[in-house]
């Protein structure tokens, strides 16, 4: 009987979890798209009269947080694409919450330089 109690405890620990697993792999693509959303807000940005007329150590720096947001995001879809469980789709949201943050950093700084 006490053998039959500690099977149910593991058992439901793992019904319990499937669920949430699943429910991680949806969100990712709505992650995936605010960062995609941030970087081409951003890349929209550096096209405009402004960012041809900065130095191109300024806009050095800004493609470098670019970049990075760039490579983040494709490192969160490769999570996604090719998960080993649900951490992997928790890395992956990780991962692209932390593109956004680059990309929303990159427009920042280019809207500081614009305002020189």
């Amino acid at each position: 009987m006490v053998v039959k109690h500690l099977l149910m405890v593991p058992l439901a620990s793992l019904i319990v979890l499937l669920p949430w697993g699943s429910a991680q792999a949806f969100e990712c693509p709505k992650h995936f798209a605010e960062a995609q959303a941030a970087i081409n807000k951003v890349t929209e940005d550096m096209k405009g009269e402004m960012s041809k007329k900065m130095r191109k150590e300024d806009m050095a720096l800004v493609h470098a947080l670019l970049d990075d947001a760039k490579t983040r995001l494709t490192s969160a879809r490769h999570n996604h694409e090719k998960p080993q469980g649900a951490f992997d789709h928790a890395r992956s949201i990780a991962k692209a919450d932390s593109a956004k943050g680059y990309a929303v950093a990159a427009d920042l700084y280019h809207f500081k330089l614009m305002a020189k």
